[in-house]
C-alpha cells in the first residue's frame, strides 16, 4: 500500500465502490467539516487510465471535495491524501470500509459539543464548523447537560432519545432524577408522562391566563419562562404571579366597562352558566351605517361574487384562498356595522355586564344583562321582534361542505356494491339511449377527490374508505401482461368484482349538496345506502361555525337550544358564539340539555348535507315515483 497526495481533478468514483447511493445534499455537514478541519481520513483509490485514480472508499468525501471546488472554496490544483491499493480486492475493501464503520453514539456527540462550549466555542461557531443548524447544536448541548445518571441510562438503552429530550425541560438535575425515580412501569418510557411530571407545577404559554395577561407583562413583573427546545413549548415557572396579574387586569377591565354607564358589573375568571341563566338581555338600537362602510360592503360582496365565478370556471388553490380571505373580510365588516348599535342610557342604569376571560384568553363582555323577572315586566309594552334575514352561505364553505359530503357518499357507496352496481348500470344505460343521468357518476369513471383540506383530516368517512380499500382483492394486478391480469380478474368471485366496481363507482361521484327536492338517481342511490352523514361529520369552529355570520350562529342556537339561549347570548362576539356552539355539538348530552335538545344537536346538519330518506323524496315528482 502506498500513500500519495493526489489532485481532486484526477479522482473519479470507482465502479467497484460498494456505496452506490450517495445522498444528494447530505454532504453539507461534511463540507463544513472539511473546510474547518481538513480531510481527516484518507481516500482509498486504485490506479486508473491516463494518470487518473478511481476512488473505492470515500465517495461522500469525494463528492464534498468536488462540490467545494466547484464553489470556488478549494483551488483547482488542491490535492488530498490517498491510499493507493491494488485492483484485485478493490470491491471487497470498499465493502469492508462501508460496513464495519460504526457511527458515534449520540450521547458522545452531546458531551463532545458541551466540551467544545466549555473550551470557549459558541453554538454558532460549532454549527458552522460541522455544517449543522444552530438549533441542532443547542439541542445537543441541552441533552449533554442532563443528569449524568440519565445519560448513562440512555447509553444502556434504558431510556429512549424522546424520553431523554423530555427531561431537558428543566436544568435542575435533582428535579430530573426525582421524576426518573418516581415514574413506574410504562411511564418510565413515555415522554408525555415525563414531561407532565416535570411541568406539573408550571403553566403552558398557551393557557388562557397567559394569553390574557401576555408573556411580556408576565416577564416584566419578574416571571420566568422555560422553553422546550424539542417541542416548541414554553412554560411559565411562576403560575401564582400570573394568577395575580390576571386578577388585577380583570378587575381593571370591569371598572372600565362599568364607567360606560351600566348599573352593575360582575367579573369572573371562568364563565358561570348558572349565573347567566338568571338573566336575559336588553338590546341596542341599530345605528345607520356610514356610507363609507356601506360602499365597502358592496365592493366586498361584488369581489366575493367575482371570485366565485372565476373559481367555478378555473378552480385553483390561489383562487380558493382569495375567496376565503374575501369572505372573512366581509364577515368582519358585518361585525363592524353591527357594533355601531347603541344602548339607551336610561336602560343601562338598570342593567349590568358580566366580564370573563374567554377560552382563547380574550376578554369576554356580556353587556345588557337584566333579571328575567324585570325583563318580563318590561315586555308588556307590545314591541314586535325584529324580523331576521337569512344570509347566503359563503362559497368557500359551500365547496368544503360539498367535499365533506362527497367523502361520506363515497364511503357509503363503496361498501354497498349492489347499489353502486345499479347506479352504474342505470347511468350507462341512460347515456347509451341518449338520456344522460343528472349529476350522477361521471360516465368516464374519472376519480373525484375531496379537497386537500378534507383529505388531510382523519375522519370517520376516511376511515370507512380506508377499511374498504384494505379489503379489496388486488392480487390479480400482479400479472405480467394485460391478458394475464384479465384472466386473473375473471377468476374472481362475483362478490369481489362487485366490491371493485363499487370502489370505482364511489370515486366517480361528483361533489354536490342536495337541494332536498331533486329526483336524481345518485341522490336516490345515496338514500338507499342508509348512510348516516351526522355520524361522519359534526360542525366545529374550523369546518363550519366560524365561517357563517353572527346572525346565522344565533339563528342556529335558537333552532337547536331555544329562544332563551339565543337571547342570553345576543351580544356575544362571533368567536364566543362559535366556541359555545362547538362545545354544545361536542357534548350534546350535557346535564343542562333537555332530551329534545340533545337529539337535535346529534342530528343537525347544514342544508344539503344529509342523504334523502330512503323511499321518500322532496318533491311531488319523487313522491309520485315512490308510490
Amino acid at each position: 500500500m502506498q500513500h500519495h497526495l493526489i489532485q481532486i481533478n484526477l479522482l473519479d468514483k470507482s465502479p467497484d465502490n460498494a456505496r452506490r447511493t450517495v445522498t444528494k445534499g447530505a454532504s453539507a455537514s461534511l463540507k463544513a467539516s472539511i473546510l474547518a478541519h481538513g480531510l481527516m481520513q484518507n481516500l482509498v483509490v486504485t490506479e486508473g487510465e491516463s494518470g487518473r485514480y478511481c476512488v473505492i472508499e470515500g465517495a461522500r468525501r469525494l463528492e464534498a471535495l468536488l462540490s467545494l471546488q466547484a464553489e470556488g472554496k478549494l483551488p483547482e490544483d488542491h490535492a488530498v491524501p490517498c491510499q493507493v491499493v491494488g485492483t484485485e480486492q478493490a470491491l471487497e475493501k470498499s465493502l469492508a470500509a462501508n460496513t464495519v464503520r460504526l457511527a458515534m453514539h449520540p450521547a458522545d456527540e452531546f458531551e463532545s459539543f458541551a466540551k467544545l462550549i466549555d473550551e470557549g466555542a459558541t453554538p454558532s461557531e460549532i454549527a458552522e464548523r460541522f455544517g449543522v443548524e444552530s438549533r441542532h447544536v443547542l439541542q445537543r448541548l441541552k441533552l449533554g447537560k442532563v443528569a449524568p445518571k440519565l445519560l448513562s441510562a440512555y447509553r444502556a438503552e434504558q431510556l429512549t432519545l424522546d424520553c431523554l429530550m423530555a427531561y431537558t425541560i428543566t436544568d435542575d438535575h435533582s428535579r430530573q432524577l426525582a421524576v426518573f425515580h418516581s415514574l413506574q412501569g410504562w411511564q418510565q418510557n413515555d415522554p408525555r408522562a415525563i414531561r407532565s411530571a416535570i411541568t406539573g407545577v408550571m403553566m403552558e404559554a398557551g393557557h388562557k391566563l397567559a394569553r390574557f395577561v401576555g408573556l411580556d407583562t408576565y416577564k416584566q413583573a419578574g416571571g420566568m419562562l422555560r422553553s422546550d427546545l424539542f417541542s416548541e413549548e414554553i412554560f411559565l415557572e411562576h403560575p401564582e404571579l400570573l394568577q395575580a396579574l390576571a386578577d388585577e387586569k380583570l378587575f381593571l377591565e370591569g371598572e372600565r366597562v362599568k364607567a360606560e354607564g351600566w348599573g352593575w358589573v360582575e367579573v369572573s375568571e371562568e364563565r358561570d352558566w348558572r349565573f347567566l341563566n338568571e338573566y336575559t338581555r336588553i338590546h341596542p338600537a341599530p345605528a345607520e351605517a356610514p356610507q363609507e362602510l356601506l360602499d365597502r360592503q358592496e365592493a366586498l360582496e361584488n369581489q366575493c361574487e367575482g371570485l366565485r365565478m372565476d373559481y367555478e370556471e378555473n378552480p385553483s388553490d390561489t383562487l380558493f384562498a382569495a375567496m376565503e380571505a374575501a369572505d372573512a373580510a366581509l364577515s368582519t365588516l358585518h361585525d363592524e356595522i353591527e357594533s355601531l348599535a347603541t344602548y339607551d342610557p336610561e336602560a343601562m342604569k338598570g342593567a349590568g355586564c358580566y366580564v370573563t376571560i374567554g377560552y382563547d384568553g380574550s376578554l369576554s363582555i356580556e353587556r345588557g344583562l337584566m333579571p328575567r323577572e324585570t325583563m318580563r315586566a318590561s315586555a308588556s309594552n307590545g314591541a314586535e321582534p325584529v324580523a331576521e334575514t337569512r344570509k347566503a352561505m359563503p362559497d368557500t364553505l359551500r365547496l368544503d361542505l360539498e367535499s365533506w359530503r362527497l367523502q361520506i357518499s363515497q364511503g357509503e357507496l363503496a361498501r354497498n356494491p349492489e347499489i353502486a352496481f345499479d347506479l352504474l348500470a342505470f347511468t350507462l344505460a341512460c347515456d347509451e339511449f341518449g338520456i344522460p343521468a343528472r349529476r350522477g357518476p361521471d360516465i368516464r369513471l374519472t376519480s373525484h377527490q375531496p379537497t386537500r383540506y378534507v383529505r388531510e383530516e382523519r375522519t370517520t368517512a376516511s376511515g370507512i374508505l380506508e377499511d374498504v380499500r384494505l379489503s379489496l382483492p388486488l392480487e390479480w394486478l400482479s400479472g405480467e401482461s394485460e391478458a394475464e391480469r384479465f384472466e386473473a380478474f375473471c377468476e374472481l368471485p362475483q362478490e369481489s368484482k362487485l366490491a371493485l366496481l363499487a370502489w370505482c363507482v364511489a370515486h366517480s361521484l361528483q361533489p354536490q349538496l342536495s337541494t332536498g327536492r331533486e329526483s336524481s338517481a345518485v341522490e336516490r342511490a345515496l338514500s338507499r345506502t342508509n348512510g348516516d352523514v351526522a355520524a361522519c361529520w359534526r360542525p366545529d369552529q374550523q369546518n363550519f361555525l366560524t365561517r357563517i355570520t353572527k346572525d346565522q350562529l344565533l339563528m342556529l342556537g335558537r333552532e337547536l337550544l331555544g329562544d332563551a339561549w339565543a337571547m342570553a347570548r345576543a351580544k356575544d362576539k362571533k368567536g364566543e358564539l362559535a366556541a359555545k356552539l362547538e362545545r354544545a355539538f361536542a357534548e350534546p348530552e350535557a346535564p343542562d340539555r333537555t332530551t329534545e335538545q340533545a337529539e337535535r344537536l346529534k342530528r343537525w346538519l347544514p342544508e344539503g348535507m344529509a342523504f334523502l330518506t330512503a323511499g321518500s323524496g322532496g318533491s311531488g315528482d319523487q313522491a309520485a315515483e315512490a308510490a
